[in-house]
């Protein structure tokens, strides 16, 4: 059995998987679908700052010419016991006011790294049920298409031999770790020193991203930049490479 069941993943906890999300990293999201509201569509919009998304971000994904999801993430222990959606009408009240509501969902997204064990005997778990999520971003399509794949595959080779115990899966969780898992771990480390800046740090952060011209804005020239104008950053960036 292959666990794809999500978030509030059933099958990892019936299989004996310890699941459990540590409250600090669990986000709770809201998002609508607008209509009627003006924006770029080749572009998407993200927005920080612990007074838009205390612990998260709120984003603008184009769906059409004048259509898209906006939506936003927030850490409910830093949530000042407003809701994610309370903070997602006070955004959208200030930013796409005139914006035609047409749709809601809610949802959790899960900021932590993956599950220590993500198989046993005739058992693996893939995508948010096995906290497979970038904990920097809180991304997790992608993975959870890789790691279905990945899933897929070791499933029908346990299945050709006539071998579907715990060891013989745990090429599986190795795989996983290989491909994204171990980098995880890193974004992880990252996400927890970048949760003591302030505000007003990340703006004078985006000044000085601002100061490169767009044509020399290269990943790595705006992390020396950063290093050097914000010598803060490097106990952040040697959390990567620990």
């Amino acid at each position: 059995m292959v666990g794809a069941d999500g978030v509030e993943t059933m099958v990892g906890r019936w299989a004996g998987l310890d699941t459990r999300v540590p409250s600090r990293d669990m986000e709770s999201c809201a998002q609508y679908v607008l209509q009627g509201i003006a924006f770029d569509p080749d572009a998407i919009y993200l927005q920080f700052g612990d007074q838009i998304a205390p612990g998260g971000y709120a984003w603008l994904f184009p769906k059409g010419q004048d259509v898209a999801n906006v939506g936003l993430g927030i850490v409910a222990l830093r949530g000042g016991g407003k809701s994610a959606r309370q903070y997602l009408d006070q955004w959208i009240t200030h930013r796409y006011p005139r914006g035609a509501r047409t749709g809601y969902t809610v949802g959790g997204v899960i900021v932590h790294t993956t599950i220590a064990r993500t198989t046993t005997d005739g058992v693996m778990v893939a995508g948010d049920a096995a906290h497979m999520i970038n904990p920097l971003s809180g991304g997790g399509i992608v993975n959870a298409m890789k790691a279905g794949r990945l899933a897929g595959r070791i499933a029908a080779e346990a299945i050709a031999l006539g071998d579907t115990s715990a060891q013989r899966l745990g090429s599986y969780h190795a795989a996983w770790m290989k491909m994204l898992g171990d980098d995880h771990l890193k974004y992880y480390r990252i996400k927890q020193a970048l949760e003591h800046l302030s505000d007003d740090f990340f703006n004078r952060l985006a000044g000085t991203v601002n100061a490169i011209p767009q044509p020399k804005r290269t990943l790595g020239r705006i992390f020396a930049h950063a290093l050097v104008k914000h010598p803060q950053l490097i106990p952040v960036a040697a959390r990567f490479f620990i």
